[in-house]
């Protein structure tokens, strides 16, 4: 594996990171909302799997880029989560019984996840500050030793 697949890596890993902040955000925002006609707000997430990093060769066939695992944010998919019921008999969209069907968004969880998420991509954009840093001071040594 070349310096450049090392940027590969952690700049995928930073789109990755990027996904699961708009979906934890996306929970965030909508933890206190009711929809229309008892259809409430499912909670997202992000399903990440490694797939093998390819470049295009001649005439479009594909060649191993050093057969670099990379992650790669597949899908946002809808957590199956029981709406929580709450009693609010003022609401506009209480029941009969004064009970409102809001989504099944904890947000405390949501917050420590955003904490790991901003973790997460702080290392990967690290990685890619030192590898880029690297890159330039061996461009630095060939310069200087001509």
């Amino acid at each position: 594996m070349g310096m450049f697949g090392i940027l590969d890596i952690s700049s995928a890993g930073m789109d990755v990171q990027q996904a699961r902040l708009e979906a934890a955000a996306s929970n965030i925002a909508n933890a206190r909302t009711t929809g229309e006609n008892g259809a409430v707000y499912q909670p997202l997430t992000v399903v990440v799997h490694s797939a093998v990093a390819q470049e295009m060769g001649p005439a479009g066939t594909a060649i191993s880029a050093g057969n670099l695992p990379l992650p790669t944010a597949e899908v946002v998919t809808q957590q199956d989560v029981m709406p929580k019921m709450v009693y609010d008999p003022g609401h506009p969209d209480a029941d009969a019984n004064g009970m409102v069907k809001l989504p099944g968004v904890d947000p405390v969880t949501s917050m420590v996840d955003l904490i790991s998420i901003s973790r997460g991509y702080e290392a990967n954009l690290r990685a890619f500050d030192i590898t880029r840093s690297l890159l330039q001071r061996t461009l630095d040594l060939g310069r200087n030793n001509r």
